[in-house]
């Protein structure tokens, strides 16, 4: 693995009952190097307390993960607008880099996906991430498109059609197989370019298909997607969503922990 172009383990951080402190040093022991955080537990423990304990555990905060909306008019844009200042201010104290990107709410009410979106919803998305991308690229952050059925980029070409409007070099992708309706290879061939980070999950049945369960266990085989990604040259970040399966949380950053060190190895 090449220091220049590493392979980052991370883990979205799922124990609202465990400190900062403790849970971070337990990660680390299990082979992690830092986490996501969601804003329920960015508030939980607030800024200060992250940015100390990361320092003092020698993990990192890898992504933070707001709940943008450009898609349900001007209100809706401009409360996104200072939750860019929040969280660009929150991200240089925690030396965090990359902001995870919804283009709106990707379930319960109000869902718009690619394929339902009018013209317009499409101009004030692409309008306000380029906004955003220039903002966030005077503090050395990339805006991370989160591929997700429900918004504006939940398969191949809604994804392009925003990197490639907004085209901004600070725009990445979290390919977040399986895309809407579509086989992974096309996914990957279409995105692994802009591709800097993976919720990397696996299933009983398949991919996307039955239960989740532990990555080892699992029938999806992520080594061609990784292989395809490192081929690339750029660094990327593998990191364990939706942990609350088997024996819970702290089981799968376990075992999960142990199974990413020796699947970095390959690389």
């Amino acid at each position: 693995m090449s220091a220049q172009n590493p392979i980052d383990l991370s883990f979205c951080w799922s124990f609202p009952d465990d400190t900062p402190e403790a849970g971070l040093a337990r990660l680390r022991e299990y082979g992690f190097e830092g986490i996501e955080l969601w804003p329920n537990f960015l508030e939980q423990w607030g800024v200060e307390r992250w940015a100390k304990a990361l320092n003092e555990s020698g993990m990192r905060c890898f992504q933070l993960c707001p709940y943008f909306n450009f898609v349900h008019g001007e209100e809706k844009i401009v409360a996104s607008r200072q939750m860019l200042r929040d969280y660009l201010a929150a991200a240089q104290a925690l030396n965090c880099r990359r902001l995870r990107v919804f283009t709106g709410p990707p379930w319960g009410e109000g869902v718009v996906g690619a394929r339902e979106a009018t013209d317009s919803q499409w101009c004030a998305a692409i309008d306000s991430l380029r906004e955003f991308c220039d903002i966030a690229a005077q503090e050395g952050v990339e805006l991370c498109l989160e591929c997700h059925e429900g918004s504006l980029m939940e398969d191949a070409p809604s994804t392009l059609r925003l990197l490639e409007a907004v085209n901004r070099s600070n725009l990445t992708v979290n390919l977040q197989l399986p895309l809407r309706d579509e086989e992974w290879q096309v996914s990957l061939s279409a995105l692994a370019y802009a591709t800097t980070h993976i919720h990397i999950h696996n299933w009983t049945q398949g991919l996307g298909e039955g239960d989740l369960t532990y990555l080892a266990t699992g029938v999806f085989d992520w080594e061609p997607v990784v292989r395809h990604l490192k081929e690339l040259g750029r660094p990327l970040c593998l990191s364990i969503e939706h942990p609350d399966h088997g024996e819970g949380a702290w089981k799968t950053a376990e075992v999960d922990g142990a199974f990413l060190q020796g699947f970095r190895e390959r690389f």
